[in-house]
């Protein structure tokens, strides 16, 4: 065949993509030695795709083969210079030089790629335990809300409750303002406190209820600081409620001269 034939059919640049049968190849690699159409030709291939490949190319920013490394890990340097690629490719053998450069352009979008889905991933990563938080703080709140609001509902059928006797406990001299409500069960004993309206007290004291039985002061507990209505120990045939300022924890007996409020039954 003719090299203007050779030219014309195609075939040159199939030679140079590697994709023609073997035996083609050799005779190729032979007439080009004497042809210098045939081999100039080749060369005008080679250097046409190569810049085809290049012009495809995405072109990443200066800084993205460090972010890569550090991204994937590889603990390598990448050399991205175009530049310096082209230099590379150059040296290399004829038939491989079109497949150098379509690999570096498919390595670079594959790196750019890589770069973008690993930022989807962490952004979307971030979402994600942005809204787990936020679950957590919402569950938090609907467990608050829900502890309210059974303890709201504790304290309204106590109230409401007709066997449980409102006994009121007004001020004393020590502090006049001062009033506490007292809801007894005559029957079972079951006795309940509203605090609410007792006055601010130091960290170290507390405020202890009692009931006089038979003349005699009987501990029903400390007043828990944290809420104003509180279940209290149970007590039976008592005459009368008070409620005294002792240090924190209670005592047995009561601090008499601060004795805040009283109710009779």
């Amino acid at each position: 065949m003719e090299a203007k034939q050779l030219i014309e059919s195609g075939s040159l640049e199939l030679y140079v993509m590697g994709s023609l049968p073997a035996e083609e190849m050799k005779q190729i690699d032979e007439l080009r030695k004497t042809s210098k159409e045939v081999n100039d030709e080749i060369h005008r291939i080679e250097s046409a795709l190569e810049e085809f490949a290049f012009a495809q190319s995405l072109h990443p920013k200066a800084e993205l083969k460090d972010e890569i490394a550090a991204r994937i890990g590889f603990g390598v340097e990448l050399d991205l210079d175009m530049d310096n690629i082209k230099t590379i490719i150059v040296h290399l053998r004829p038939v491989m030089r079109f497949a150098a450069a379509a690999g570096v352009v498919l390595i670079l979008g594959l790196s750019v790629t890589t770069v973008y889905f690993v930022n989807r991933y962490n952004s979307t990563n971030n979402e994600l335990l942005s809204l787990k938080s936020e679950q957590s703080v919402l569950a938090n709140q609907v467990k608050h809300i829900t502890s309210e609001s059974e303890q709201l509902k504790n304290e309204i059928a106590v109230v409401s409750n007709p066997a449980h006797q409102h006994i009121l406990l007004n001020g004393l001299p020590i502090s006049p303002t001062s009033k506490a409500i007292v809801f007894w069960n005559k029957e079972e004993g079951n006795t309940f406190i509203n605090a609410s309206a007792l006055p601010q007290i130091a960290a170290n004291e507390q405020f202890q209820l009692w009931a006089i039985v038979d003349g005699k002061p009987v501990d029903l507990g400390v007043i828990n600081k944290d809420t104003s209505f509180a279940e209290m120990k149970q007590v039976k045939n008592a005459v009368a409620f008070a409620i005294t300022l002792e240090p924190l924890g209670g005592k047995s007996v009561p601090t008499m001269e601060k004795m805040y409020v009283l109710g009779n039954v």
